[in-house]
C-alpha cells in the first residue's frame, strides 16, 4: 500500500502530513489528529474520469469534517474517488 500524505504549501516549500493508512483502507474515511490539523491541508487526486491525466487538490476544510471526538477528526471521502 502506498503511503498518503496530506500537503501544506508553505511559499516556496510543501510540507507532508501522513495520514492514519491503516483506516483509510478499511472504512474509506481519512482519520486526522486534531493537533495536526491547519488550515490549507490538501492531498493529490484524480479529478475527471474524462481526462485521467489531470489531478486535483482536495482540501480538508472544517465543512468537510463528517464526526469528532476528542483526539480525531474524521472526513468522508466522495464517491469513486481516487487518491494519487
Amino acid at each position: 500500500m502506498k503511503p498518503v500524505y496530506a500537503l501544506k504549501d508553505q511559499g516556496d516549500m510543501t510540507r507532508k502530513i501522513m495520514l492514519d493508512m491503516a483506516y483509510l483502507a478499511e472504512h474509506n474515511k481519512i482519520r486526522f489528529y486534531k493537533y495536526l490539523y491547519e488550515d490549507g491541508l490538501y492531498f493529490l487526486y484524480f479529478g475527471d474520469k474524462k481526462d485521467p491525466g489531470r489531478i486535483e487538490k482536495y482540501f480538508l476544510t472544517r465543512d468537510k469534517i463528517k464526526k469528532e471526538d476528542e483526539s480525531y477528526m474524521f472526513f468522508e471521502l466522495p464517491s469513486g474517488f481516487i487518491i494519487q
